[in-house]
C-alpha cells in the first residue's frame, strides 16, 4: 500500500507569495479565455502547467484549520473591510479560482465591487448567472459576518433583470431584512453603472450551539 502523503494545517492566513501565485493563474484564465493564443503559446501553456502541477502534488497537502472562522466572532464597524477566508472560491485572495472581489460595510449594508472578467463569461460578453449567484451568496454572508452572526444558507432565490455585462464593474449590497430566532432573511441587489441588473432573497439559519 502506497504512503499517504503528509499534511500541513495551515491557518487563517497564507503566505503573500501564495496570494500572488493565485491572482497570476486568475489572470491566465482571464487571458487565455479573452484572447485567441498561437498553437505555440498554447503548447507551451500546456506542458507548463502540467509540470508544475505535478510539482504541487508532490508537496505536503494542506488542512485548513478551524481558527479561520475566528473571524466570523468579531464584528466590523462601518466603513470597515469585508474581508473573506483566504481560500475561499467565490472571493478568496489565495483561491485562483475566486472573482477577486472586495468588501465593505456601510451602514448595515455589506457592499461587494467586482468585475466578471472573460472566464466567468455565459453567452458570450455576459457574465454566467450562477456566477452572479455566488456572488449573492457571499454578499449575503458578509452582511451576516459583519455583524458576527455565523449563519449558513438554507435556499437562494434570484432574479434576473437584465444581462451582466462580461468585464464590467458590478456592485452588489446585501442586508439582513428580518431575523426569526435562528432564521435570518437577507436581501441583496446588483447593479451596473447604478441600474439594478438582478436582486434575490435568501434564508440563512444560524447552526445550533
Amino acid at each position: 500500500m502506497e504512503d499517504p502523503k503528509p499534511t500541513v494545517t495551515v491557518g487563517a492566513t497564507v503566505p503573500a507569495e501564495r496570494i500572488a501565485a493565485a491572482a497570476a493563474v486568475r489572470r491566465l484564465i482571464h487571458s487565455f479565455v479573452a484572447h485567441d493564443g498561437d498553437i505555440a503559446v498554447l503548447g507551451r501553456i500546456a506542458a507548463e502547467a502540467d509540470r508544475l502541477a505535478e510539482e504541487l502534488r508532490a508537496a505536503p497537502g494542506r488542512v485548513r484549520e478551524q481558527s479561520v472562522l475566528d473571524r466570523f466572532a468579531m464584528p466590523k464597524a462601518d466603513g470597515d473591510e469585508l474581508a473573506c477566508f483566504d481560500d475561499c472560491m467565490v472571493a478568496g485572495p489565495a483561491n485562483p479560482l475566486s472573482a477577486g472581489t472586495s468588501g465593505r460595510r456601510d451602514g448595515d449594508e455589506a457592499v461587494l465591487t467586482v468585475t466578471l472578467d472573460a472566464g466567468f463569461e455565459g453567452l458570450p460578453g455576459r457574465a454566467h448567472g450562477g456566477a452572479l449567484a455566488c456572488l449573492f451568496d457571499e454578499a449575503m454572508g458578509y452582511a451576516l459576518y459583519m455583524d458576527a452572526v455565523p449563519a449558513f444558507t438554507a435556499w437562494l432565490k434570484v432574479n434576473y433583470r437584465a444581462p451582466v455585462p462580461a468585464g464590467t464593474p458590478l456592485e452588489l449590497r446585501a442586508r439582513l431584512a428580518r431575523r426569526e430566532d435562528r432564521k435570518c432573511t437577507m436581501t441583496a441587489t446588483a447593479t451596473v453603472d447604478g441600474s439594478v441588473v438582478a436582486d434575490a432573497e435568501a434564508l440563512f439559519v444560524v447552526p445550533r450551539v
